[in-house]
């Protein structure tokens, strides 16, 4: 009897725009289930529900991924998947000249709240019948040091760090959650206009940013949506390794990819 592949179940954070909004057409146009946590209002819409949650706010993240995790339909689902894709960039600028507020909310959506939605998902993980999967969307920030991105980098450096420690904690269960972080590359989203927005006083590498824009040499997020997705559908991604999305290599119209080395 051939066994009847059934749909996973995709929790993504960061919907309403850029690469999230893309993995949300990806996601669905494959047939898997959709579970969005993101600042638009609560909505269903077939295969998909989307939760109004605002990341910056540790109690709405709690409880929301509580309700998304009651919600799974796990009897029809096979694999459960966590993408951490949301995050916030500003503000930019020297630390001694940034608004604390400001720094604080980008803190906690770029790794508090990951961190609290990684915790979640694997304690919820015994409800899950097939492979459970954490992806966290980091950067090639988190390994180099940007003038004016103080707060970024440390923020995805701690994520980088945070998957391999927990990929660690894994290793001695029975049913270990695969965990692994994605850095994918320059992509035309709003990140990218804050950035070429920004004084050169505050972020002296912006020039570059501008000419990597005006040359097409930005990513289209729907070609990241998709790559991350058939690597993942592949089993690309090995629990507690950190990958470039630009080292993609095709075999046979297969996408694969190595990791990155830990000392960068």
């Amino acid at each position: 009897m051939a066994t009847i592949e059934m749909p996973s179940a995709y929790i993504v954070t960061g919907t309403t725009r850029g690469i999230g909004k893309a993995l949300v057409s990806e996601i669905l146009r494959r047939g898997h289930w959709l579970f969005s946590l993101s600042r638009a209002a609560d909505a269903v819409k077939g295969q998909w529900r989307n939760y109004h949650c605002d990341l910056g706010d540790p109690g709405q993240v709690q409880a929301v991924m509580g309700r998304v995790l009651d919600d799974i339909p796990y009897e029809r689902c096979g694999d459960a998947v966590l993408i951490n894709n949301a995050g916030v960039l500003t503000p930019i600028g020297p630390l001694d000249t940034a608004d604390c507020s400001g720094i604080d909310n980008a803190l906690q959506v770029n790794l508090m709240a990951p961190l609290r939605l990684m915790a979640l998902f694997i304690g919820a993980a015994g409800r899950m019948r097939g492979d459970r999967r954490i992806i966290n969307i980091t950067s090639g920030a988190g390994r180099h040091p940007y003038a004016g991105w103080a707060h970024y980098c440390a923020a995805k450096a701690a994520v980088n760090m945070l998957t391999r420690c927990t990929a660690l904690d894994q290793r001695r269960r029975s049913t270990p959650v695969n965990i692994s972080a994605l850095e994918p590359g320059v992509v035309a989203t709003e990140m990218q206009v804050d950035i070429r927005r920004a004084d050169d006083s505050d972020f002296p590498d912006r020039p570059r940013f501008v000419r990597l824009a005006e040359s097409g040499g930005l990513l289209a997020p729907e070609e990241v949506a998709r790559l991350i997705l058939e690597l993942d559908a592949a089993a690309q991604f090995q629990s507690g390794q950190i990958y470039d999305l630009r080292r993609v290599a095709w075999l046979n119209g297969r996408p694969t990819i190595a990791a990155e080395k830990e000392n960068g």
